[in-house]
């Protein structure tokens, strides 16, 4: 009986979950240098060939999953940046918002992970690509406020405020749904971004 393309690629996503489960695991106990690959595959249930299907090494696997988050938090950047640069309307908080939520929707998927890379064992800057990525795409708006606060330092504030609002959602236990925290970060911008554009009249 052959195997369906539909079938193979449920597989290789279940593999790929399971490997990742086993990675965050054993990041919740130490650093990606103390791990082995032995030890993913042993966790995951997996040959260490199945392993190396996918993955190059150990920090090809951290690399990949990482980058996968960080790509959510660069595409949630863009896109808000863009509908923040049009009129405000009820159509397009709606939008922003929807797009948080489906962020906060897989931050909470891959909550362990996220917390693993925040966490005393890791040695991974995980806060500082955080920020960069969320820095770069607000400076380009701040940078048109004739303020008195540099662009810099104003898009560092605002996303080193994201960080800890995800960080402080996922410490308690997720107790309020992505929408709500999606909601909690849309009025977080706009108080932000109208306390600055109201100050240029001052």
């Amino acid at each position: 009986m052959k195997t369906s393309a539909k079938q193979t690629d449920r597989r290789v996503i279940r593999t790929k979950r399971e490997i990742l489960n086993a990675l965050t695991e054993l990041l919740e106990q130490k650093a990606i240098e103390e791990i082995t690959v032995k030890e993913i595959t042993d966790l995951a249930g997996i040959n260490r060939g199945t392993f190396y299907l996918h993955y190059i090494d150990k920090f090809d696997l951290f690399e990949k999953s990482v980058n996968q988050l960080l790509v959510e938090f660069r595409e949630m950047g863009t896109f808000i940046i863009s509908k923040a640069s049009t009129k405000d309307s009820g159509k397009q908080k709606e939008e922003i918002i929807q797009k948080i939520t489906s962020v906060f929707e897989y931050v909470k998927e891959n909550h362990r992970f996220v917390k693993a890379l925040t966490s005393k064992n890791s040695s991974y800057s995980f806060h500082h690509k955080f920020n960069e990525i969320l820095k770069d795409h607000l400076v380009g708006l701040f940078e048109s406020i004739d303020g008195s606060v540099p662009a810099v330092y104003l898009a560092t504030a605002l996303s080193y405020a994201y960080q800890g609002l995800i960080q402080t959602w996922i410490q308690n236990d997720m107790q309020e749904s992505s929408r709500e925290m999606s909601e909690y970060a849309y009025q977080l911008f706009h108080h932000f971004e109208t306390s600055m554009f109201n100050g240029q009249d001052n």
